[in-house]
């Protein structure tokens, strides 16, 4: 009497035992993709909003301690509109330090920031870094990142000095 196979034959089970692996492989390669995508984008600061602005100085102050006023135009993600500025702080040096309110008015978005600015320079073509906080409408208690340079404008008869840049609404921070 013949013994009765009761399992499965050779071909079969290495045809099964390899749709199992490559299964497990695509699985595999999925969980890992996913996590290093996670890993990837954790701690990354995501840009959410990028608005565009030109200003100028209209009041310079008198005596130490005045503000100064800033007015200009805006545009990017708030839409097109108008821009208003206050000077609280500013020392001058080699990088001159500036604190200032920005409040963007625009078509689409309106919001106002706190920020701390480091300008290098005092001629067309200087740079200046921003950082702060959105305070106020607009994507408040976001944190904010921009960048400008001084530039040769003539949007009134009598303002020459400009300022043109982008300011950053930043999202992602603990998220």
């Amino acid at each position: 009497m013949r013994p009765i196979r009761t399992g499965i034959a050779t071909s079969s089970k290495s045809s099964r035992m390899r749709v199992v692996a490559l299964m497990a492989s695509i699985m595999l390669l999925a969980l890992t993709l996913g996590a290093g995508t996670a890993l990837a984008d954790s701690g990354r600061h995501h840009v959410d909003a990028q608005s565009t602005f030109t200003k100028w100085i209209t009041a310079f102050p008198n005596q130490p301690g005045d503000v100064a006023d800033m007015v200009g135009v805006v545009g990017g993600a708030v839409g097109k509109g108008t821009y208003a500025g206050e000077i609280l702080k500013f020392t001058p040096g080699t990088v001159s330090v500036i604190e200032a309110l920005y409040h963007f008015t625009g078509s689409r978005h309106a919001f106002s920031a706190l920020v701390h600015i480091e300008q290098t320079g005092a001629t067309p073509g200087s740079k200046a870094v921003i950082s702060g906080v959105v305070t106020d409408g607009w994507l408040k208690g976001s944190p904010v990142a921009g960048k400008y340079t001084q530039i040769t404008c003539n949007p009134a008869p009598t303002i020459t000095t400009c300022y043109q840049g982008t300011l950053d609404i930043l999202r992602g921070f603990g998220d």
